[in-house]
């Protein structure tokens, strides 16, 4: 935990933004939601326990943390959302887009993104009991 109260409150400041930005994320498939969650709880470990205790606690956007945590990869029902979520959106941004090029520009990407979201395996962990 930093001690100077000025560079908390600035790290504090940008682990709220990043938060935000990985919300967005997750409705926004353009956005990545994961690296700025990550960045969030990053930053949040040094500027305010309180926080990092609520982003970790986030129905939202705490299983991004957990996942990335115990090394887990994406269970597949977290891919199967973000690959229907991503088309859905992929689908209105297409219709209110109306020019092919744009279209072509952003099929492309989404393609390539369902791509990585597809060959990202998750990995087993075995319950000890």
């Amino acid at each position: 935990m930093v001690k100077n109260n000025v560079l908390r409150f600035i790290l504090a400041f940008l682990g709220i933004l990043s938060a935000v930005l990985g919300g967005i994320g997750v409705f926004l498939p353009v956005l990545p939601t994961t690296p700025f969650v990550l960045l969030a709880g990053l930053l949040f470990s040094f500027s305010s326990e309180r926080l990092g205790g609520w982003l970790e606690q986030n129905r939202i956007l705490g299983p991004y943390l957990k996942h990335y945590r115990k090394g887990t990869g994406i269970p597949k029902k977290a891919k199967i959302k973000a690959l229907i979520t991503l088309w859905i959106g992929m689908g209105i941004t297409f219709y209110i887009v109306g020019k092919l090029p744009l279209i072509i520009m952003l099929a492309t990407i989404a393609t390539i993104v369902s791509i990585h979201i597809i060959t990202i395996k998750p990995k087993h962990v075995e319950v000890v009991n």
